[in-house]
């Protein structure tokens, strides 16, 4: 029995030994992935500052699902309305209408003024002067 108890005696002493090895090697990872990251911010935050700008909605989130922040959200679905860009535009006050919907009160009376019936004279095919680009 002696002979057992000494082979488990070893084996308990072997086992702290790699028990304490190992806890020395974890704590030596932590030191080294600390200062990794350390630099890899450093490397992150330069990064951002140089193409932050340039990102659109989706990779906005991707890096803030990185982070776990709750800023994280998909990308919002445009409903059936979208934005209508101005068809015309009064030369005298630069108000625009899409053309669309009734005739905003600015266009119903430049209508019935001098300058419009001039404009009208020489543009006989439009019905208000068209937006410049």
């Amino acid at each position: 029995m002696s002979n057992t108890s000494s082979k488990l005696d070893s084996i308990a002493q072997a086992k702290a030994k790699l028990l304490d090895e190992l806890q020395k090697l974890e704590e030596q990872e932590k030191t080294e992935r600390a200062i990794e990251a350390s630099s890899a911010h450093a490397t992150i935050v330069s990064l951002l500052e140089q193409f932050a700008g340039h990102f659109n909605t989706k990779q906005r989130n991707d890096i803030a699902a990185y982070l776990g922040t709750t800023a994280a959200r998909k990308e919002v679905v445009k409903s059936g309305r979208s934005e209508v860009k101005p068809k015309y535009e009064l030369p005298h006050t630069g108000e625009t209408w899409s053309g669309r919907g009734r005739t905003p009160k600015a266009f119903a009376a430049w209508e019935g003024s001098v300058s419009y019936k001039e404009w009208k004279a020489k543009n006989p095919d439009l019905k208000f002067p068209l937006v410049r680009e």
